[in-house]
């Protein structure tokens, strides 16, 4: 056995956080997430730091945000983005290959059409916009299926090698078009479930989990690996305003899985901390033994899965974005309660989260004495709460250099001023 641990990826594409029975749904069957969540830990504030694929993309693997690599949009086309349009060209797949581990991929990449050089291993590999079918038929050879098969048929080459590995089988699904095959539809159809792919395909994608988790333990390789299952973002069934979709800083596009177990996580422990993408790098880079790039800015999970004292923590998460319709660039700060929304035109957002989970009740500037039926007068005025979270937002606009993100955050609270000075509870 290697003294260091294997890490295996495991990483779906728009996967909403409750669309799992670990995370509280009651009516999907995903036996092998909870299964994982059982054997180890469970994060349940996990967030994209941008809830798009690219961009969220790109952070997970460089532990920047992505103002800070430069990479804010998806990308088609292209060979590899690491080389060609970001501003951090190593990645973690770099350093965990120059510190004497294999590395592999299988699925969607969406980092670049060809083979990267930080992988030893390329196989079903794609850039993006591939249909979930290999024959392109409905319940013909599915994709993610096919990948799964290279992958376990990899790990299984993997028992008794000298060195250990670092892979990534990487589904596009749930990704719309929502499709997976027939059996895993049961379920859902005609049981008024909306979205009845999308849930199935959520069951299928549990289902080659568990092929993975077995392929491990069939080769010996279980008590020495640490598997991550996670999303790159949610997905918000085309609920929000102007069809947005997934582009928008509500919880349905930000709040993704994040599950973890190997050796030394405790089973069946969770963790409340809000964690994101920016962490993963970090935390790969900690479980094999090596450095910690400087000017990562995400942090190491590490000790949350070791179960010791992380120290002080963040005060909130903040989210970068860009709409897809209107183009307008966006900032969000959550905490545990509140959600704060900035946006360039001017059209901000405020939620309490306790009260109105689901994001629904916009109540930036409450009360509206010419706001219509939507006045909310019986709401008190919450402009210092609002000043003082986005103090706390341009305190981490300023860590991560984004300068665009603290003239975003300046402007709101310079239009805040009247209202905190008539209030007399303008924030310092």
């Amino acid at each position: 056995m290697n003294d260091r641990p294997n890490i295996v990826l495991v990483m779906t594409d728009q996967q909403r956080m409750d669309s799992l029975t670990c995370y509280g749904n009651c009516f999907t069957v995903t036996p092998h997430t909870s299964a994982m969540a059982d054997a180890g830990m469970c994060f349940d504030a996990a967030f994209t730091p941008w809830p798009v694929c690219t961009p969220a993309r790109a952070t997970a693997w460089t532990g920047v945000y992505p103002t800070t690599h430069g990479v804010i949009d998806n990308l088609y086309g292209v060979d590899n983005v690491f080389a060609t349009h970001s501003n951090v060209r190593e990645t973690v797949w770099d350093h965990l290959q120059r510190g004497g581990y294999r590395t592999a991929h299988f699925g969607k990449w969406h980092l670049g059409e060809v083979q990267p050089p930080f992988f030893d291993h390329w196989q079903e590999s794609f850039n993006s916009r591939r249909g979930h079918w290999i024959d392109g038929k409905l319940d013909g050879e599915y994709r993610p299926d096919r990948a799964t098969d290279a992958a376990t048929e990899w790990i299984a080459a993997q028992a008794g090698a000298d060195a250990p590995f670092a892979m990534i089988l990487s589904f596009y699904p749930p990704h719309d078009p929502y499709s997976a095959p027939e059996r895993f539809y049961a379920p859902y159809r005609g049981r008024g479930v909306p979205f009845a792919g999308y849930y199935a395909a959520v069951s299928a994608l549990d289902h080659n989990l568990g092929r993975v988790r077995a392929a491990l333990t069939d080769a010996g390789l279980a008590e020495n690996t640490v598997v991550l299952y996670f999303s790159d973002h949610g997905d918000t069934f085309w609920y929000r305003r102007e069809g947005e979709h997934k582009f928008v800083c509500t919880d349905d596009a930000l709040r993704i899985p994040l599950i973890a177990e190997g050796p030394g996580i405790s089973p069946g422990s969770r963790a409340d901390l809000q964690v994101g993408l920016q962490d993963l790098t970090p935390t790969m880079l900690e479980l094999a033994g090596l450095d910690i790039q400087p000017g990562v800015q995400g942090r190491s999970l590490v000790p949350l899965l070791r179960g010791d004292p992380p120290g002080e923590w963040r005060k909130g998460f903040y989210v970068q974005n860009i709409t897809h319709i209107s183009a307008i660039h966006q900032r969000a700060w959550r905490t545990d309660r509140w959600k704060l929304i900035v946006s360039a035109n001017g059209e901000h957002e405020f939620y309490d989260l306790a009260t109105d989970p689901e994001e629904e009740l916009n109540i930036f500037l409450t009360p509206r004495p010419d706001g219509g039926f939507q006045r909310f007068t019986h709401y008190p005025d919450h402009a210092p709460r609002i000043d003082a979270l986005a103090c706390d937002m341009a305190e981490t606009a300023r860590d991560i250099a984004d300068a665009e993100g603290q003239e975003m955050v300046a402007a709101l609270r310079a239009s805040l001023v009247p209202r905190l000075d008539a209030l007399g509870a303008r924030a310092p």
